[in-house]
């Protein structure tokens, strides 16, 4: 029999830690499947509600009413974050299965950030549709390669943070806690729920070191060429920022490999 190669195996292993974590995720017992609709739905409803109805605000943010700016903001963000939220957890979940010589910690984290990318990215796609089928409103993409690199940069970010987050969490268990607090506010500076470009100049310079912003801005300006550019944005910050933190955790994850096995 050809022995298989270590690419061939990783593949295996991947794609069956995809299909174990699909059926955990999507199983009646816990309503997977309808929460992952609902749960980003619920994102939007309550914040239109708060911002059209309850305030009676009608933001046009570079030709996007309020509406549209949170599900091309909102929705991907929460991708990147439960990416990095759910990487960090994978160790802990997927333990009992190191004791298969096959099964490294790396595989589980990049099968957790597959598996966001498969429930999560067609409900994206749904609410895209909705919104242009039931409420007319322009759901058009103008230039469809950016859109999809910058998603690709930010699935990419987001997994090198969960590498980073799992072998943290590992050594300070706490620090999910902390992490948890941290994101809660990042959602707010990232142009996701509030239009950042409606700050001062010198505040919208400080947040363009944000990761997450520069996805935003940029996936939104994917969409709509008219989407204000801020200071700061481009692709170079991010590219170098991902690479920066994928040699980081590759390099940490290398050293304490043994540690994260037998812990």
């Amino acid at each position: 029999m050809r022995k298989r190669s270590s690419w061939a195996i990783v593949k295996a292993v991947v794609f069956a830690l995809v299909l174990r974590e699909l059926l955990t995720r999507l199983s009646m017992r816990r309503m997977g499947a309808f929460w992952l609709i609902v749960e980003p739905t619920l994102y939007v409803v309550v914040m239109l509600v708060e911002r059209t109805w309850i305030r009676n605000l009608q933001i046009d943010i570079g030709g996007m009413n309020y509406a549209m700016f949170l599900i091309t903001g909102l929705v991907p963000y929460m991708l990147f974050r439960q990416i990095a939220f759910t990487g960090m957890a994978a160790i802990d979940a997927n333990r009992n299965l190191f004791a298969y010589r096959q099964i490294q910690p790396l595989d589980c984290i990049v099968a957790r950030a597959i598996v966001e990318c498969l429930v999560r990215l067609p409900v994206y796609v749904m609410l895209l549709l909705a919104m242009g089928f039931w409420f007319g409103y322009d759901v058009g993409i103008a230039y469809p390669l950016k859109w999809f690199g910058v998603l690709c940069l930010g699935i990419l970010f987001s997994l090198a943070l969960a590498i980073i987050f799992a072998i943290w969490a590992e050594t300070m268990p706490n620090i999910r806690i902390v992490l948890a607090a941290v994101f809660m506010a990042i959602t707010f500076l990232s142009d996701s729920i509030f239009p950042v470009s409606k700050l001062p100049f010198e505040i919208q310079r400080w947040l363009a070191w944000n990761p997450f912003l520069q996805l935003n801005v940029q996936l939104r300006q994917a969409i709509s060429p008219a989407y204000p550019q801020l200071p700061g944005v481009g692709f170079d910050f991010v590219i170098f920022v991902t690479l920066a933190l994928l040699l980081i955790g590759l390099g940490l994850y290398r050293a304490r490999r043994d540690n994260l096995v037998s812990a």
